[in-house]
């Protein structure tokens, strides 16, 4: 991926969009073709969805307040009457790419959401790149501890000091021998500046992390980099997380999944006013602050 920025990521941290218009499609079962094509879009404008023809104005805000419905998938709308599933996969492309602003226009109510589809989504914005935007890049940083839990498995959000994803996988092998394995990503938000081609074509697979053993961690550019058990399941952590609106400054630890378990999580966190709107700039300045007055 490359970047148009020139900017000196040690003391400003912009907002990015695509560096030109990125076209997929792909042939489906009984010779159904999905087409999407994801546009560059103005700075504070966020991830937007269209279907062909319509306005932007008129669109799917990628907001956690948008989603109308959970069984078997998010699926997002509008007050006009639009609807849309599976979002999810490249909402989590667009968010590892470090992509704020887009707009994706859509052929019909439904786009591709494997999780072969993210590694596809991933693949065509490195092509594209991205570019550098006037704005500051937005961070919701994470100010209380949240915890919502269902019969599918737990979640938790909690302050920290950049994005640090943790999810745990437990396995019934044959025999009724118990498997756990667990990943961690972290970000400090720079992905735009990071060089994600490079990491796309020297990743290695990893062998599955030991149960507890959560220090061990990679960059979230690094994500394909994960066994697909374990790549499937952060995927969608990530791109429920992207509904959020912005960059999340926060721990998020799971153990299961599913849309509703996110969503709930969400709801949560911006109901109880759990986060604090704010930039990745302030938020370091505040970070070295409070460093600098611990360290006194």
């Amino acid at each position: 991926m490359t970047t148009t920025s020139g900017a000196n990521i040690a003391s400003s941290i912009r907002q990015h969009t695509l560096g030109r218009s990125a076209h997929w499609r792909g042939v489906r079962r009984q010779r159904r073709t999905d087409v999407l094509v994801v546009h560059p879009a103005e700075a504070d404008s966020g991830i937007r969805f269209v279907r062909y023809g319509e306005v932007p104005t008129t669109g799917i805000p990628a907001r956690w307040d948008s989603v109308i419905d959970t069984r078997g998938g998010i699926v997002l709308g509008n007050t006009q009457g639009s609807t849309l599933r599976g979002a999810i996969p490249l909402l989590a492309a667009l968010r590892v790419a470090g992509v704020d602003n887009a707009v994706v226009e859509v052929r019909g109510s439904r786009i591709a959401e494997e999780v072969s589809d993210f590694e596809f989504y991933l693949g065509m914005l490195a092509e594209v790149g991205v570019q550098a935007q006037a704005a500051a890049r937005q961070l919701l940083r994470v100010v209380d501890i949240v915890e919502v839990r269902d019969s599918y498995g737990f979640a938790t959000l909690s302050p920290d000091t950049e994005f640090r994803a943790c999810v745990n996988l437990t396995t019934i092998q044959p025999g009724g021998i118990t498997d756990i394995a667990c990943a961690t990503l972290v970000s400090d938000f720079t992905e735009p500046y990071a060089g994600l081609n490079a990491t796309l074509g020297g990743s290695s697979v990893e062998k599955l992390v030991p149960a507890g053993d959560t220090g061990v961690s990679r960059p979230l550019r690094e994500i394909l980099a994960l066994p697909e058990t374990l790549r499937t399941v952060v995927v969608d952590m990530i791109g429920h997380l992207a509904l959020a609106g912005a960059p999340v400054a926060g721990y998020v630890r799971s153990h299961g999944r599913g849309p509703r378990l996110y969503q709930e999580l969400l709801h949560a966190v911006m109901g109880r006013g759990a986060v604090s709107l704010t930039t990745v700039d302030a938020h370091r300045a505040r970070q070295n602050s409070i460093s600098g007055t611990d360290g006194k």
